[in-house]
């Protein structure tokens, strides 16, 4: 039966997501007081300006949604200053990573990304049957000099999440700038940019500038992180006019949900919650270095809502350890990285009961 089935799809590599509270109700234990810090989600939940809209609309939901996503496109081409036949709406950024693959790549081509690096662009690769090159990270940052020398004729997309997830380091627009000159002309190379609104450094690049110079780019970003809409899956792409049209033609039908589009449309708007969201979000990442300074943890410096850490000891068991005491972290073994755990920055409850969990199963 599995010789009915593309070879290259048996043998991708699996998503893996963090643990979840359904795993803990599958063990019996969700009378305890659970701490989820595994999936960088915003822990101040999503915009109530969002959950106001899908509230008024929920008495279309025999109808189905606008397949164009144009209010939503139109209020990004709008905050953008571009025109909206650049944009183009998913349903999460980890589906445009897929889209992108299909429109884009043909069994045997090279794809280019970091190790470790976000996992969808690595199953996406595998799926579409590529050769799939992965560049060691050089101090927890894109090694872009390694990368251009791995460039071919055959390498038609090199893929940049920055921030880098699961790490959090980010490159500079002075390190792109100089990367991007020396990309050959027919090679697309994909900026992931969903943490891009937790960075506070006024060096992040500008990838818009690079689409309007006419560059091969396409930037992703996404509604999960710190506009709290991970639940109703929605993301963008920005391209030129061609690259994203390519893709809109992949999308399959009335893909993006009504209820995703309102709220991710409203949530834009909510400045209230976004000014609350990144203050939780760097308090809480002063709180969390504070405790691994003081507990003589390595963590990597990060530019986004969480922090991976060194803890010495397998991570799998360290997690394990730390769920039965009501936290939920993320190991990170499937990125080959088999004493780091990465955690998601929460409530300042949520931080100090981490702290509390994390120092009667650390070993200094």
């Amino acid at each position: 039966m599995n010789k009915l089935i593309r070879g290259c799809i048996l043998n991708a590599q699996l998503y893996q997501p963090g643990k979840s509270r359904d795993d803990l109700d599958l063990r019996g234990e969700l009378d305890k007081d659970i701490c989820k810090l595994a999936s960088n989600e915003n822990p101040l939940g999503p915009s109530p300006l969002a959950l106001e809209a899908i509230h008024e609309a929920l008495h279309e939901s025999h109808l189905y949604p606008d397949n164009t996503c144009s209010r939503l496109t139109g209020k990004l081409a709008q905050s953008f200053g571009i025109p909206p036949d650049r944009i183009a709406v998913g349903n999460g950024s980890t589906d445009l990573i897929h889209l992108i693959g299909v429109a884009f790549l043909n069994a045997g081509e090279a794809f280019l990304m970091s190790r470790p690096s976000f996992a969808m662009a690595k199953m996406v690769a595998q799926i579409m049957d590529c050769r799939l090159l992965e560049i060691p990270l050089k101090a927890y940052h894109h090694d872009f000099e390694s990368i251009e020398k791995n460039i071919t004729p055959e390498t038609k997309i090199v893929y940049i999440d920055n921030p880098i997830n699961p790490i959090g380091t980010m490159v500079t627009q002075r390190e792109v700038d100089r990367f991007m000159e020396r990309i050959p002309d027919d090679v697309l190379v994909i900026f992931d940019e969903a943490y891009r609104e937790y960075v506070t450094r006024k060096d992040y690049p500008d990838t818009m500038k690079l689409i309007e110079e006419g560059k091969n780019v396409i930037l992703l970003r996404t509604f999960s992180k710190l506009y709290g809409l991970a639940g109703f899956r929605i993301g963008y792409l920005v391209a030129n006019p061609t690259f994203a049209d390519a893709v809109r033609r992949v999308i399959p039908p009335f893909s993006v949900n009504r209820f995703a589009q309102l709220a991710a449309a409203a949530a834009l708007d909510d400045e209230e919650h976004i000014r609350k969201t990144r203050a939780i979000n760097d308090a809480g990442k002063r709180f969390l270095y504070k405790n691994f300074d003081r507990l003589s943890v390595f963590a990597i410096p990060s530019e986004t809502n969480f922090l991976t850490i060194d803890v010495k000891t397998n991570a799998i068991n360290m997690s394990e350890e730390l769920m039965n005491r009501g936290v939920i972290v993320r190991p990170l073994n499937m990125y080959g990285l088999d004493t780091f755990m990465r955690v998601t920055i929460g409530t300042q409850e949520q931080n100090e009961k981490f702290i509390e969990a994390f120092e009667t199963v650390y070993e200094t």
